[in-house]
């Protein structure tokens, strides 16, 4: 599977409100079977969300990026 992680603690605390708001919506209201929490915490989970593959990762990863969530809250990982 490959899949975008997103570290919830960096978005949180490193993005502007604006895109960490933009964030959490994106997740409550996406595709729930295309998520998973890997580890659950506060400020911020780590989560997958599940990809249909390599270019499709990088192509969320950098709407995301554009959006304002920092490169390094995102890993593309298979």
């Amino acid at each position: 599977m490959t899949a975008l992680r997103v570290n919830e603690v960096m978005v949180n605390c490193y993005s502007p409100r604006e895109a960490a708001n933009w964030w959490a919506l994106y997740r409550a209201h996406g595709p729930a079977e295309r998520f998973t929490t890997i580890t659950a915490a506060i400020p911020g989970d780590l989560v997958d969300v599940a990809c249909d593959d390599r270019d499709h990762a990088e192509s969320l990863r950098d709407d995301l990026i554009t959006r304002g969530i920092p490169r390094t809250a995102l890993k593309v990982i298979k």
